[in-house]
């Protein structure tokens, strides 16, 4: 470079060149715009129409656009025989984290519930008496030693004591 010669350094675009990334502190065209001020009549009516198909699908059951899922009451069922009945699932992770001490985890608790609402056939399932691979359905999936069932789902019922 020889004296008096003008650099100048490349110029920003917020754009990796080599991944085509929006890079950190880049500032969007249509930032702040109204979707008149870049969009065509039709473009607008066009992308309109990802809005409709969410509405016209959206889950209907009496509550707001934007609530999540509804939650389902849960039936904890032990060995004996004694059954407990909860609102939702972090309620019964609540009440078996304060009986065991120890920290559960919700996620691990609906899954529970899904695998025995399945009711899906064992497929290794070797019991005393019967035949290798006989199938049976398996309602008794346990998390924590306990099983737990959706309280809508009547599978519970027989495996509660009646007294």
């Amino acid at each position: 470079m020889s004296y008096g010669e003008l650099t100048l350094p490349p110029v920003w675009t917020g754009i990796n060149k080599q991944t085509g990334r929006f890079l950190k502190g880049h500032v969007p065209a249509n930032k702040g715009k109204k979707w008149s001020d870049y969009m065509s009549k039709r473009a607008m009516k066009r992308a309109a129409k990802g809005w409709a198909n969410l509405d016209k699908h959206r889950n209907k059951n009496g509550r707001s656009d934007l609530a999540g899922r509804c939650r389902k009451q849960v039936v904890a069922v032990t060995d004996d025989g004694r059954w407990y009945h909860f609102g939702y699932v972090g309620a019964a992770a609540q009440w078996l984290q304060d009986r065991l001490g120890i920290s559960c985890n919700s996620e691990n608790l609906g899954r529970c519930c899904r695998c025995n609402q399945a009711k899906k056939v064992c497929k290794h399932d070797w019991r005393p008496g019967q035949a290798k691979g006989a199938s049976r359905i398996n309602t008794d999936h346990k998390y924590m030693g306990i099983r737990f069932y959706f309280e809508s789902d009547n599978v519970w019922t027989t495996k509660i004591n009646k007294q």
